[in-house]
C-alpha cells in the first residue's frame, strides 16, 4: 500500500518563516524514501492547507497519507484544529486511509536532540 507523508507547521505571515519550514520538509524527505511523497501543510496563514496538499496527492498512486504535525506543544492547534482539518480531510477524500500522528513535541527524544543542538553551539 503506498503511502505519503504530509507535515504540518502553523503558518506564518513572514514568507521567510514558511519558505525555512518547505527546506526542512524537503530535507526530510530526502530521508523517507519509505513514502512516495513528503509535503509540507499549514495550519494557517499560509499554502498550501491540509486539504490542498492532500488534494495534489490525489494525482500519485497513494492509498495512506500520514498527517505529522509539527508542534512542540499539545496546545489547542494539536488538540482541537489539526484533528478537525483531519476529519474534514477524511470526509472529503474518503478514498484515502488518513491517520494522524503524534505531534514533534510528543517524542521523547525531543530532549536529547535540544541537548545535542545546545552542546554543538556552547562547546569550546
Amino acid at each position: 500500500m503506498s503511502k505519503a507523508l504530509v507535515v504540518m507547521a502553523h503558518g506564518s505571515r513572514a514568507a521567510a518563516a514558511n519558505d525555512e519550514f518547505r527546506s526542512q520538509v524537503e530535507q526530510l524527505a530526502r530521508r523517507c524514501s519509505e513514502f512516495v511523497a513528503v509535503v509540507p501543510c499549514f495550519l494557517e496563514l499560509a499554502s498550501p492547507s491540509l486539504n490542498e496538499a492532500i488534494q495534489q496527492l490525489t494525482h500519485q498512486p497513494v492509498q495512506r497519507v500520514f498527517v505529522y504535525p509539527m508542534f512542540f506543544n499539545g496546545g489547542k492547534h494539536v488538540a482541537r484544529d489539526i484533528p478537525a482539518q483531519v476529519r474534514e480531510a477524511r470526509e472529503r477524500y474518503p478514498e484515502l486511509n488518513i491517520e494522524l500522528l503524534e505531534y514533534l513535541g510528543s517524542t521523547p527524544d525531543l530532549a536529547d536532540l535540544m541537548a545535542r543542538h545546545v552542546g554543538e553551539q556552547t562547546a569550546s
